[in-house]
């Protein structure tokens, strides 16, 4: 549970807020209100955050507290928004889920390669399964991709000319 933040030193109040993203519930209640893109109830929230109503609330308190959610209430409702800042922090969290999408990819890549391909002679590969598994992550990664931040495409990009290369490999190409 959170100390009260009365009783917190500033020190603490503020790795208190940065231990915040770092949990699952905020991170998904920031990430839904983004991709949503209007204003919701709470009770919508914390069904689609798999979380209680006070629960939800609370973080959501918190959340305002560091600006990135306002409330606006109609008569007993309240209903939520992301503030400016928080559409900008949302759009941080999407863009680090998405760079760790990709590394997941890249692990699985890598997998492939250790597994079927690295120290065999090509007559010894199943090239079709090989270039079957490349290709469905090809397809991941350029969905991925898509309108995302310069970062994750750049990133992207650098994966699938690795994922170009090894297929060039497998099937006797020249790299390139």
């Amino acid at each position: 549970m959170y100390k009260s933040e009365e009783t917190m030193s500033p020190q603490k109040e503020n790795e208190d807020f940065y231990s915040l993203f770092l949990q699952e519930k905020p991170r998904k209640i920031l990430v839904y209100l983004k991709k949503e893109n209007k204003q919701l109830y709470i009770a919508m929230i914390s069904k689609n955050v798999n979380a209680t109503y006070a629960h939800t609330f609370n973080v959501l308190k918190r959340l305002e507290k560091l600006n990135l959610v306002s409330f606006k209430e109609s008569g007993r409702i309240k209903l939520v928004k992301l503030t400016e800042l928080g559409e900008e922090v949302a759009k941080v969290i999407l863009n680090l889920m998405d760079l760790l999408k990709l590394g997941k990819m890249e692990n699985e890549l890598i997998k492939i390669y250790e597994s079927e391909i690295k120290g065999k002679l090509r007559e010894q590969m199943d090239k079709e399964q090989i270039a079957k598994q490349i290709n469905r992550l090809k397809t991941e990664i350029i969905e991925l991709s898509k309108d995302n931040q310069l970062n994750v495409v750049v990133t992207a990009k650098k994966l699938l000319k690795r994922m170009d290369d090894i297929l060039a490999e497998v099937f006797g190409f020249p790299p390139g």
